[in-house]
């Protein structure tokens, strides 16, 4: 049978002695020497092929002499099979690498978002609102879907997600609140002077900062009062009224119209049998001014109907004039002066 790599064998060393081929390969053949090699290469594409396995072959040290062409045949193949052997291994170590590089970063991507998540349970962010002197009434929803409306000039701090073991706010200015009911997380509004703890109930909390009194209106419900030490003070009952002189740190309870006084929520003031020196109350807590009323007019008087709170004590009072016969005067923004018209 004819063997097509030890034909080419006995061609080869037919052309280029084994002497030739050692020297050559070991880099000690001469200029001329070069040249016939060279010559031998560029005849064919196969001189060039098998030149190349007898370099690879040389560099592995398992041959004795090229005259054998079986043996270097069978050696270039041993190489290859190594070759190949190692390949399959560097792919088997690549593969086996980028499986636990996957799992390392599995593993990180893990723990950033466990640590991003466990620092916003404990450090949530805040929100803060404000609303300015000439605002209309705001309604916010918190995220245990408790409602908080806020009156112009009032402000709100809350964390956009309450803890596992209480709920806390702080507030300043006149704010009202129906607090969701939740028996485990106990509701806490915190202002300069005082706190109220509730579990859930409606309420009005009147804090404005550089007002001499600071109270709570109950409106269903029960509510405690705190103080800044978060000792007990008093509970309230439907109706009740907690006020704190800041001054004189002092307090103390008023049984009240609690619809009336937090009705500014709903932007309709109803008074229903009040009387008018009970109205003009309601009117210096929603504007923060005092009112002095002249002699001349009933104060004992009572009222039914209802008024649209205006965005400033000037329309209200020119609003009140329509229903109560009486003429208003204001002086300095802070106070002001009614008389009677009859």
């Amino acid at each position: 049978m004819f063997h097509p790599n030890k034909y080419m064998y006995i061609y080869f060393m037919n052309s280029l002695n084994e002497k030739l081929i050692e020297s050559c390969l070991a880099g000690e053949c001469s200029e001329a020497e070069i040249v016939q090699i060279l010559k031998w290469l560029n005849a064919s594409e196969e001189n060039r092929k098998e030149w190349l396995k007898l370099r690879m072959v040389l560099a592995s040290n398992t041959f004795k002499h090229f005259s054998d062409s079986e043996h270097i045949a069978m050696s270039y193949n041993e190489l290859l099979k190594k070759q190949n052997v190692r390949k399959r291994l560097e792919q088997k170590i690549i593969r086996r690498f980028m499986r636990y590089a996957a799992s390392i970063l599995v593993l990180i991507g893990m723990s950033i978002i466990f640590y991003k998540y466990a620092t916003d349970w404990k450090y949530p962010k805040i929100v803060v609102v404000t609303i300015g002197n000439n605002e209309n009434v705001r309604q916010i929803m918190l995220e245990d879907s408790t409602q908080v409306w806020l009156s112009e000039g009032s402000r709100i701090e809350y964390p956009e997600r309450f803890g596992k073991k209480n709920r806390s706010v702080t507030i300043e200015g006149k704010v009202y609140f129906e607090v969701a009911k939740d028996t485990n997380r106990p509701f806490y509004v915190k202002t300069e002077t005082f706190s109220v703890k509730v579990l859930g109930t409606s309420f009005e909390v009147n804090s404005v900062k550089f007002s001499q009194t600071s109270d709570v209106t109950l409106v269903e419900g029960n509510v405690e009062i705190l103080d800044s030490n978060l000792t007990s003070l008093c509970t309230l009952q439907p109706g009740q009224q907690f006020e704190t002189d800041k001054l004189n740190n002092s307090f103390t309870l008023h049984q009240v119209n609690a619809e009336t006084y937090a009705s500014w929520h709903s932007g309709q003031f109803e008074f229903d049998g009040l009387t008018f020196a009970e109205i003009i109350k309601v009117l210096e807590r929603q504007y923060n001014v005092l009112i002095i009323i002249a002699d001349s007019i009933a104060k004992d008087q009572r009222l039914v109907g209802s008024l649209s709170y205006q965005k400033d004590i000037y329309q209200m009072m020119r609003t009140l004039e329509l229903v109560v016969p009486v003429k208003y005067h204001v002086q300095t923004g802070t106070v002001v002066y009614l008389q009677s018209i009859n």
